[in-house]
């Protein structure tokens, strides 16, 4: 209290605080009595259900195993809270006999607890996800130091994943975890390889190495099947040149440099001389999906600048990026609506548009990404990329950014018209803009956009906090209520922690580590596969309900991201590196090389 008049207001506060705690406390009693009598009531009605009936199936006694654990953790929470209501009572009556205390200066005025730190001090049992606004404390922890305990965590979450490949599938693309089996579709031993980058920065240099070996021996650079051009080189040829660059082992540049020259046949089987979608790196027989009705799509022709500009730095074989500059060439020349918005569909005949969905999702989100990430690859000396990016970023928050209950979000956009659809897989765009923001590519305007990345990122944390599990949902929809689930389905997806990734590098925010300890923790809780790994959930308000898939973005992006946003700030640097968008990191080319392989460009 500053004066007495203060203190007289404070103990009436103080009264009035004593007698709402003696409610809340006799509310609480109340609340755990009633569980219990819920929880006995459940056992009786399940035992009078199957009394004198054949014994319940394994299925059914779990449901109800499950249900009196549930009951019993609630209760717990109940007697935990009534303990520290109790606790709060005597301090207010001792607080209430105590004189008062001297006022402090003016200059020194304590901040609340947010709700996180009061949830560290036991005070809160279940506390809802940070969000933004006025929900969220706001303080910077100015320390990019690492976090032990929860590094610890996440890479106990990867070696499981890994332990369970690595005995059911080891060199096969992907485990099934739940029927234990392999599927492939790459026919590259793709998990093997998009983990390799992950298994060197967590410090698990056994694995590694084992690895390293299979490489080495038994990696097919041309299997005899139709494969993704795109999937295949951002996650085999991206994985490969991330580790060569982590571990300085020229086995990993040979054999990126084969398969993607292999990929690279994807470039002859159209007449605008863009890549097709799946190429037979044996036979060089391309091919093009029918349901996009034989078109192009835009990430899959358009996301390979940064492999292929690593690729002719490493080789000096500019066929490489070559390639990729006649993508960007293509596309830059490409007659739009609205410059910087491209169509997600491309005609491989005659490069026209064949339709005018525009999506920072599916089907475009890799190719914006890498227009500023190719401009920060190339050391900023390639002024058409930044550009590019910028282009877009004006055309976002001109034509595409909506507002609903106080929230903004980023929705498909159908010709001139914006739907009211934001998919899970926009998520990765916060980041993106708040790394733009702090290389100051769009000049003068760094503030506006870091703000627009910070109010987007509250977006895509509450599509988390939106759920019973707490995991997000692939899509939402916008209403006048607010956000609703529009695709159920949860797939191990990096997105979102990805962008907490970039704005805790970036702003050094408490909340950002805060946000993304609670989603991996509703992660390991819901998608856990016991002594197997994790798997896809098919309902994120059902989380019992799963899906027999565990793709390898999960080890390669997700659980990546997760560990570096609790690891110091000097691992895998920002200003060193770039990660590519299946979160291989990648080091900045540097100037001289650069002008090498832009000479090379020019000359052709």
């Amino acid at each position: 209290p500053r004066s007495t008049a203060g203190s007289a207001g404070m103990r009436k506060a103080i009264h009035r605080r004593i007698i709402a705690l003696r409610n809340t406390v006799w509310y609480r009693h109340r609340v755990a009595a009633r569980l219990a009598v819920v929880a006995v009531a459940v056992l009786v009605v399940y035992v009078a259900a199957f009394r004198g009936s054949p014994e319940p199936s394994r299925r059914t006694r779990a449901q109800i195993v499950d249900r009196v654990q549930r009951l019993s953790r609630l209760n717990k929470a109940a007697r935990k809270l009534t303990n520290s209501l109790r606790k709060s009572l005597a301090h207010a009556k001792a607080r209430l006999a105590s004189p008062p205390s001297p006022s402090p200066p003016d200059d020194v005025i304590s901040q609340p607890l947010s709700q996180q730190e009061n949830f560290r001090q036991g005070v809160l049992p279940v506390p809802p996800l940070p969000l933004g606004g006025d929900r969220w404390d706001g303080r910077v922890n100015k320390v990019g130091g690492r976090d032990p305990e929860k590094l610890e965590a996440i890479r106990g979450a990867f070696r499981l994943a890994w332990g369970g490949y690595s005995k059911y599938c080891y060199g096969e693309d992907e485990l099934r975890p739940l029927s234990r089996t392999c599927s492939n579709w790459v026919h590259m031993g793709l998990t093997l390889i998009d983990s390799l980058d992950t298994l060197w920065i967590m410090g698990l240099k056994d694995e590694f190495h084992k690895a390293k070996r299979w490489v080495a021996n038994e990696l097919p650079v041309a299997p005899n099947e139709k494969v993704s051009f795109f999937e295949s080189t951002i996650r085999v040829t991206g994985g490969l040149l991330s580790a060569y660059e982590l571990s300085g082992d020229p086995v990993f540049l040979e054999k990126a440099t084969q398969i993607q020259a292999n990929l690279d046949q994807a470039f002859q089987d159209t007449e605008i001389g863009m890549p097709v979608s799946e190429i037979n790196l044996k036979t060089g027989e391309g091919s093009l999906p029918g349901w996009t009705g034989k078109s192009l799509i835009l990430s899959e022709i358009g996301t390979n600048a940064v492999e292929m500009l690593k690729l002719s730095q490493h080789t000096k074989k500019m066929e490489f990026a070559n390639y990729a500059e006649r993508v960007i060439d293509f596309l830059d020349q490409l007659e739009t609506p609205v410059k910087g918005l491209y169509p997600s569909l491309i005609s491989p005949k005659n490069g026209r548009p064949t339709s005018r969905r525009v999506s920072f999702g599916g089907m475009g989100d890799s190719w914006y990404e890498y227009l500023l990430k190719s401009w920060l690859l190339s050391s900023r000396q390639v002024d058409k990329y930044k550009r590019m990016y910028v282009e877009t970023l004006q055309a976002i928050k001109t034509n595409m950014i909506k507002k609903s209950n106080g929230r903004i979000y980023l929705p498909t956009m159908e010709g001139t018209f914006t739907t009211r659809l934001m998919e899970h897989l926009v998520c990765f765009m916060p980041g993106l803009i708040a790394l733009g923001s702090a290389e100051g590519v769009n000049q003068g305007r760094s503030a506006e956009d870091l703000r627009l990345a910070e109010e987007l990122m509250d977006t895509c944390v509450e599509m988390y906090d939106m759920s019973e599990s707490k995991l997000a949902p692939d899509s939402v929809r916008f209403s006048n209520q607010g956000m609703v689930i529009d695709k159920r389905e949860f797939r191990l997806r990096p997105e979102t922690v990805e962008s907490l990734f970039y704005l805790w590098r970036i702003t050094h925010k408490q909340k950002y580590r805060d946000a993304a300890w609670m989603i991996f923790q509703a992660m390991d809780r819901n998608c856990r596969v016991a002594g197997v790994g994790h798997a896809n959930v098919k309902d994120v308000n059902d989380p019992s309900q799963k899906e027999d898939r565990m793709e390898s973005f999960w080890l390669a992006e997700t659980l990546k991201y997760l560990f570096l946003t609790f690891e110091d700030d000097s691992v895998i640097p920002l200003n060193k590196y770039v990660f590519n968008t299946e979160a291989h990191p990648l080091e900045k080319i540097p100037e001289q090389e650069m002008q090498v392989i832009l000479s090379s460009l020019h000359g052709a």
